[in-house]
């Protein structure tokens, strides 16, 4: 979750849902900074990223996170954004560089299908841990 937002249900039920599906995911809680999120992706070498948002002010959070990871040189990483996103968002998001988009409504099946697809054979398969890794 980047800036001042501060929900973090969905999020954590998510996670739990990635964890029951065998799927590794680091948890950065609330108040991250687009920098520190960037890092933490590099440093655990991410397969995907979520990001969280129940603000409006989500577009410009995403944009910064977006660069920072071009200038890291980890635009590659696929990203997906959820939370209380507007549908009038979704080309700008798209623009930025979103791989994924999953508003109000959206299913736990959807999300984990998007995430197995868009991470590739690093998520679809276990790792010789029984795990995989989603930030």
């Amino acid at each position: 979750m980047l800036g001042a937002d501060v929900h973090s249900k969905g999020i954590r039920t998510l996670a739990r849902h990635f964890r029951d599906a065998g799927i590794e995911v680091v948890y950065l809680g609330e108040h991250n900074t687009a920098q520190g999120f960037t890092a933490a992706v590099a440093a655990e070498d991410a397969d995907i990223v979520g990001l969280s948002f129940s603000t409006a002010s989500y577009l410009h959070y995403v944009e910064e996170f977006m660069k920072t990871l071009t200038d890291a040189g980890l635009a590659d990483v696929p990203v997906m954004v959820g939370g209380l996103i507007h549908s009038d968002d979704e080309p700008t998001l798209r623009d930025l560089g979103v791989s994924g988009i999953f508003g109000p409504g959206s299913t736990t099946e959807a999300i984990l299908e998007f995430v197995r697809t868009s991470a590739g054979e690093r998520v679809a398969k276990p790792t010789t841990s029984g795990r995989n890794r989603v930030y």
